[in-house]
């Protein structure tokens, strides 16, 4: 008995083996882009929490036999609940059934490669979105503050204009991805007292590499980074690795100021964003009598959530000619 089938020639569980099987190496052979490089953590019911402590400050001692200062410290959490995708595949063909099972067969290869298009999804669509928090889910939220960035630990600005000036403020030049702007980035990420030497990452769109690759400073520059980013071929520059997510397109009016269109390019450290999922893809497969076909059906649930705001920036890139 396989998913209410009577089948005593055990071919039913076979296919269930063979597809499971199947399933999992294609996961595993397919490529995420955000892979290693935000925080992962497993999801178990419905709500799951994650405590902060606030910073903690060691006092001087002053005089002999003085009390120990205590400090009443924050207490915060943020919270994440699965986000539920799912999708089911109809096959009529009896002949064909082990070739749907096979890790290289089409079918598979679909569903894992949607699983993955849809955890880079709920990680783009996390950069800059509140995150619940509060004692109890929905008490308050943890929100990305969408103003000229500022050294203001926890509440300050977090995004570099279109046309920043050196001083983050906008009403310069508007530009693409710039050498400039990516300076600007990794001096505010070290403002914020993000440690200088762990990774530093940058979602991109295509369009914002050749930004990068037309600048001048890049072309007359000869060194083998230079020669590779103007290549197509570099993967990082000036301390920021590039992630190239298909989700980073073109806005309309998004700009701080409302009246210009751009990419809004996140970056970030590794810890800064949270990925999190059930322990796998829920796969199911039943035989449907009335249209005597076989059904293969793939759920997961899975969410993303930005866990500090003093580790995510937004970088502006207008469309520029």
């Amino acid at each position: 008995m396989a998913n209410g089938i009577n089948d005593t020639s055990g071919y039913t569980e076979a296919f269930y083996n063979a597809f499971q099987t199947g399933y999992q190496l294609v996961l595993q052979e397919e490529q995420d882009v955000y892979a290693g490089k935000v925080s992962v953590d497993t999801l178990e019911g419905e709500y799951k929490s994650y405590d902060f402590i606030g910073t903690i400050d060691l006092d001087d001692k002053e005089t002999r036999f003085e009390d120990i200062p205590i400090e009443d410290m924050e207490h915060t959490k943020r919270w994440m609940y699965p986000k539920w995708s799912r999708k089911g595949i109809f096959m009529d063909s009896e002949d064909e059934v082990a070739l749907h099972t096979d890790p290289t067969g089409s079918y598979i290869q679909s569903l894992a490669k949607g699983v993955m298009r849809k955890k880079n999804d709920r990680i783009h669509a996390a950069w800059f979105a509140s995150v619940t928090g509060g004692k109890n889910p929905g008490d308050s939220t943890h929100s990305f503050v969408d103003t000229a960035f500022t050294t203001t630990a926890g509440t300050g600005g977090r995004t570099i204009p279109h046309d920043a000036r050196k001083d983050y403020s906008a009403g310069g030049v508007s530009t693409g991805l710039s050498v400039e702007k990516l300076i600007l980035a990794r001096e505010a990420l070290l403002q914020l007292k993000n440690n200088p030497n762990q990774k530093m990452y940058i979602g991109v769109n295509p369009r914002n590499i050749s930004d990068l690759v037309r600048e001048a400073v890049t072309q007359s520059i000869d060194t083998s980074e230079v020669r590779s980013l103007a290549a197509g071929t570099i993967s990082k520059y000036s301390g920021f690795e590039f992630v190239i997510d298909y989700n980073i397109t073109i806005g309309s009016s998004n700009d701080i100021d409302a009246d210009t269109n751009v990419y809004e390019c996140p970056v970030w450290v590794k810890e800064a964003m949270l990925y999190a999922q059930h322990q796998g893809p829920i796969i199911k497969v039943d035989w449907i009598p009335r249209k005597q076909i076989w059904q293969l059906s793939a759920r997961v649930g899975q969410n993303a959530i930005r866990m500090d705001e003093d580790k995510v920036l937004k970088i502006e890139c207008a469309a520029v000619a």
